[in-house]
């Protein structure tokens, strides 16, 4: 599709480059930012089996042995709440750039125009004045009606504004549908005495790696 893309008004195609970037995109912000939100809730599962108890219980109610579809995601809530949980721990877009048009002041801090600015979510996502024990992983805090009270930008995995993400709904989608899944097929167990770090480059990637055991339920 994309070497068969035409431009309408000049009916000129993409460069190699232009084809190359699209493709480096939809792997890099398509795929390579789900697996990567996926193998942090399972390594948070993993390390609280009270919780993986609790959504295991959720899928087979739900589910009743079937696979997932899409109209059973408002039924999975709690498998959702493990999702947003996991991406305020360790949100894959761990940091933003923005760039003001205009001169500004925030929180008493002269910011000029054309001055690139760095956000990042999983600092926000850690400000205790924002999240009690900020460190813990406890998936309850995206519960309806737990965030009353807490701003609306505390929490921004895909970003926020005009520049938000624009496949933040199909990742949601994807990540809900996946975990329900493997939660579904699968205990998982993690590797005995395998430390996993967060890795902040282009992506917040565990590394080495999520080494885990995989027993069919």
């Amino acid at each position: 599709m994309l070497l068969e893309a035409r431009d309408e008004a000049t009916g000129e195609g993409m460069s190699d480059k232009q084809i190359r970037d699209e493709i480096m995109t939809i792997f890099f912000a398509g795929h390579e930012t789900t697996a990567s939100t996926l193998a942090w809730s399972l390594w948070l599962l993993a390390r609280h089996p009270e919780h993986d108890a609790r959504l295991k219980q959720e899928v087979d109610a739900v589910l009743q042995g079937r696979p997932p579809a899409f109209d059973d995601l408002p039924r999975l809530p709690f498998t959702r709440q493990v999702i947003d949980e996991a991406l305020r721990l360790y949100p894959p877009g761990w940091m933003f750039t923005r760039l003001p048009v205009a001169d500004d002041e925030v929180a008493g801090y002269r910011i000029p125009a054309g001055v690139q600015l760095m956000i990042s979510p999983y600092v926000t996502h850690r400000l205790p004045e924002y999240w009690d024990a900020p460190d813990e992983f406890r998936p309850e805090r995206f519960a309806p009606g737990a965030d009353e009270g807490r701003p609306r930008l505390a929490y921004f995995p895909f970003a926020a504004g005009p520049r938000m993400c624009i496949g933040n709904n199909f990742a949601l989608v994807e990540a809900h549908l996946l975990l329900a899944s493997i939660a579904q097929r699968y205990h998982l167990k993690l590797v005995p005495h395998y430390r996993v770090r967060a890795l902040p480059i282009a992506t917040l990637r565990p590394q080495p790696g999520v080494l885990m055991t995989l027993r069919e339920r």
